[in-house]
């Protein structure tokens, strides 16, 4: 999910040098032929960039969430990224260049990781903001131990979509009405000039209300 983003945005990560010069694309040799997969070239390749879409952690809205409470979703945010034609008119240039019959773009959503990087985002902020002592924290085993087994309760977001905006990524506390006013909530929206889904985090309560 963040992988390919990184790459086709050029965002920072630790591992710049790591990143693969080439990526499996799925194709079609022939019309009639299986799906098959050759390698090209990571500044070409179609990507798909995908987002969970959520509902409201339980923290912030009141309700309690039936069934799986763990980091997953049933829906998702799909769009092409955007080449300077679109996406589709680059994939139908690309099967010409490579002389393929189809290109089916792909993408894939880790949906844990992605919580778990909502959770560090959150925490961080309010800390940076309201400092390390004024909130009892509830994100600690998300993101020491990996544990996302009550994700429904602090990570969530909005069903649809909120306008594009012209800033890159966005972040700021919840103005979200919470049954209960103590708690420390952030909104989160990154890639928000591509109209990208909304997260909200329950970080934790504050102290001193």
């Amino acid at each position: 999910m963040l992988g390919p983003l990184r790459m086709y945005y050029g965002l920072p990560t630790r591992r710049r040098k790591e990143r693969p010069k080439k990526l499996s694309l799925k194709v079609k040799l022939i019309p009639d032929a299986d799906w098959s997969f050759i390698d090209v070239d990571r500044e070409v390749y179609p990507f798909l960039i995908l987002f969970p879409l959520l509902q409201m952690p339980d923290e912030l809205s009141g309700y309690t969430t039936l069934g799986e409470r763990g980091a997953a979703a049933r829906q998702f945010w799909i769009r092409g990224a955007s080449f300077r034609d679109g996406i589709m008119p680059h994939v139908n240039a690309l099967a010409a260049e490579l002389n393929v019959a189809a290109i089916e773009p792909t993408g894939a959503a880790r949906v844990p990781e992605f919580f778990q990087m909502l959770a560090k985002i959150g925490h961080a902020f309010a800390v940076a903001e309201m400092g390390l002592g004024a909130f009892l924290p509830f994100l600690g085993p998300m993101i020491c131990d990996a544990d996302m087994s009550d994700s429904a309760q602090y990570i969530g977001g909005l069903q649809y979509t909120e306008p594009a905006k012209a800033g890159l990524h966005e972040v700021s506390f919840s103005t979200h009405t919470c049954v209960q006013p103590d708690i420390v909530g952030v909104r989160i929206r990154l890639l928000a000039s591509l109209e990208t889904p909304t997260y909200f985090v329950a970080v934790g309560r504050r102290l001193n209300p």
